[in-house]
This record gives C-alpha cells, sequence and structure tokens, in this order.
C-alpha cells in the first residue's frame, strides 16, 4: 500500500506556513483569536499605510509605518518618541496584556501596572523609615521602555513563562518595533508595561537580595528604584548600581538620589509630611491648571473631560474618599473668586 502523502521535515516549510503554524499556538496559547493575529502581523508587516482612524469621535487619517505612528513629546524639554500601534494592533496587545496579568506573577516589589498597587502604596511601604529620619537613595533606569530588546523579551518569556522558544520568538517580535538598530518596547502600547515587568524579574531578584542582606526596604514603579533603611553605606549603593548594568541597563546619571532623609521627601510625584502623602508642589499647580482651564473654558480641547476624570482618579486613589481631597481639588481660585467644577460627574462619583 503506497502512501498518497509523504512527511517531511518541519525545516522545509516556508517561513509563512511556518508563521501560520505558531500563530495557531499563540492563538491558543493567549485565547486571542487566530484571524485577530493574522490582521495585525498583515499591518505590522506593512512599511508603510494610510487608514481613516476614530479620534475624540472624529474620523482622522493617519499614516502607519510597519504598523505604528510615532510622535515626540517632550517632558521638561526632552524630547521622547511614542510609538502608538494601529487600532487592530493594539487590539491584539490589549489581549496579549489580559493573558499577562494571568500567567506572569509580578515581583513583589513591583507597584507599576500590577492591579491593586500604585504609587501611593510604593511610598507607603518606606515611609516608616522617614518618620525615623532614614536614609532613602533612589535611581532611575535610562530609557525604560526602548532599553528592552526582543531578545530580552523572548529570554523573558522562555524563563518566567516556560514557553517554547519559536512562540517566544515570534511574540517577541511582535511587541517590538526596529528604531535605534534593534527592535525594542515600543512606549504606547498596551502590553509594554507587562513585558518591562516580566523583564526586570532577574534584575529584581538580585536587588532584593542585596536588600535582604543589609535590612533595606525598597519599591520599584515602572522606572523608578526607591531605597530606604537607617543608613545606606557608599559600598551597598555601589552594589546596587551595579545590578541594572548587569542585566542590560543603564542607570540615568542625573536621576541618581541620595539622603533624602535629611529634607522632606519627594518620591514618585508625592510629598511626605508629618507622616502623610500628599501631591507634589510641582504636581499640585500642574493639576490646578488643568481644572481651572477645563472648568472655566468648557470646549478647551486639551483638558476635556477624560483628563480632567483621569486627574482626579489619581487624586481619588491618594487622597481616597472626597471628604479627605484638598480644597484646590473641587474650588479653584480666581483673582476676586472662586469657581466650582461644574460636571459634578467628572468630580470623582463615577471614577
Amino acid at each position: 500500500m503506497s502512501m498518497k502523502y509523504e512527511l517531511k521535515s518541519l525545516s522545509i516549510a516556508s517561513e509563512q506556513v511556518r508563521l501560520q503554524w505558531v500563530l495557531g499556538g499563540i492563538s491558543e496559547l493567549t485565547d486571542i483569536p487566530k484571524k485577530h493575529w493574522r490582521k495585525a502581523f498583515k499591518i505590522v508587516t506593512t512599511p508603510k499605510m494610510k487608514c481613516p482612524i476614530m479620534k475624540n469621535g472624529e474620523t482622522v487619517e493617519k499614516t502607519f509605518s510597519y504598523g505604528f505612528m510615532s510622535y515626540i513629546i517632550k517632558p521638561k524639554k526632552k524630547s521622547r518618541k511614542i510609538l502608538e500601534p494601529h487600532p487592530d494592533v493594539q487590539k491584539v496587545y490589549r489581549g496579549i496584556k489580559v493573558w499577562l496579568e494571568k500567567v506572569a506573577i509580578p515581583h513583589e516589589r513591583i507597584f507599576g501596572f500590577v492591579r491593586n498597587r500604585n504609587s501611593k502604596k510604593a511610598t507607603e511601604i518606606l515611609m516608616a523609615l522617614f518618620e525615623e529620619d532614614g536614609h532613602h537613595f533612589s535611581f532611575d533606569i535610562a530609557n525604560a521602555f526602548p532599553s528592552i530588546t526582543d531578545k530580552m523579551v523572548k529570554n523573558a518569556l522562555i524563563a518566567e513563562l516556560g514557553l517554547e522558544i519559536s512562540l517566544a520568538e515570534v511574540i517577541a517580535w511582535f511587541v517590538t518595533y526596529k528604531y535605534q538598530g534593534k527592535r525594542r518596547l515600543p512606549q504606547g502600547s498596551s502590553c509594554s508595561p507587562l513585558f518591562l515587568n516580566l523583564v526586570y524579574k532577574p534584575m529584581l531578584d538580585d536587588l532584593e537580595k542585596i536588600c535582604q542582606d543589609n535590612d533595606i526596604v525598597w519599591s520599584v514603579y515602572v522606572d523608578d528604584f526607591n531605597f530606604a533603611s537607617s543608613s545606606i553605606s557608599a559600598k551597598v549603593k555601589k552594589e546596587l548600581l551595579a545590578v541594572p548594568t548587569k542585566h542590560g541597563f543603564k542607570v540615568h546619571p542625573k536621576k541618581i538620589k541620595d539622603n533624602f532623609g535629611k529634607t522632606i521627601p519627594h518620591l514618585l510625584g508625592l510629598t511626605i509630611v508629618d507622616g502623610k502623602i500628599h501631591i507634589s508642589r510641582k504636581q499640585k499647580k500642574k493639576f490646578r491648571q488643568i481644572i481651572y482651564l477645563a472648568t472655566k473654558y468648557d470646549a478647551y480641547a486639551p483638558f476635556s473631560d477624560e483628563v480632567v476624570r483621569g486627574v482626579l482618579g489619581y487624586i481619588k486613589h491618594i487622597y481616597g474618599e472626597r471628604k479627605n481631597w484638598p480644597g484646590w481639588v473641587v474650588r479653584i481660585g480666581g483673582r476676586n473668586e472662586s469657581r466650582t467644577i461644574k460636571n459634578d460627574s467628572a468630580s470623582g462619583d463615577r471614577i
């Protein structure tokens, strides 16, 4: 009896056929329909495309390069490139985010992009040391998102989640974007923050060992690392700063801060005064401007209801219930009068 078909090695299959097989496995793994994966892959392999996109209720024509639209923001007078994924690509990124939330257990010291954790809780675990005039030390990772390459993502998927190499390679390629000579994690993707947390885990394990050996309490919020103890020696600080380099990251030299215990501590945009956490003066000034302009000018586009709700949501997680909110939130002073937030639905009741 002769066989109608001859079995052949997977290695001789075309690249496209192998990709389709892998996509089937990834679809089953992540519970994202394969048709969504296929459509997203078609978009991210297209050098240039124009699409009508709904933005703020209006149709806007946007140009995407390999699935991303790029724009520049300048926080603190420094340029930062943001890559905004095509909506159909972002749809898959959101699905990946949901999958990672289920399967990737975040390190206990991570407080950014983790459910029921936030910047306030990251600050609270350090507060006892400040009340005793403790020693504070902190640093930031330079270019946190683009410093993470597809190779780092692939290695994390294999080491932390136990994925097969073929699946890890395709996912790592898909969630990164080629710029500055390498495929890098884009800022603007729904799933990038969770990959950042996943890639950080080996580095955090090394930091945890140093901190345990030296009675240091610490927390991480995105790229901001904060450490507190009764005393942190120069030798220990050097050890802490060496860990990111060991794992392929660079510490931002201008953001290394030391011994905040001698002054009012400022952490993650928050200020600790008399054992209580407050929004910093700089953030307060910014929020006052947003609320005031949005209140005075109903159609002031940069500060829409959505932006105001975001600000007030942040205020809520710092101060809790509305009865504890500072007066400047709900009553903004003018020259000779004060203005109350007009849209009560944006004032926190629905946040």
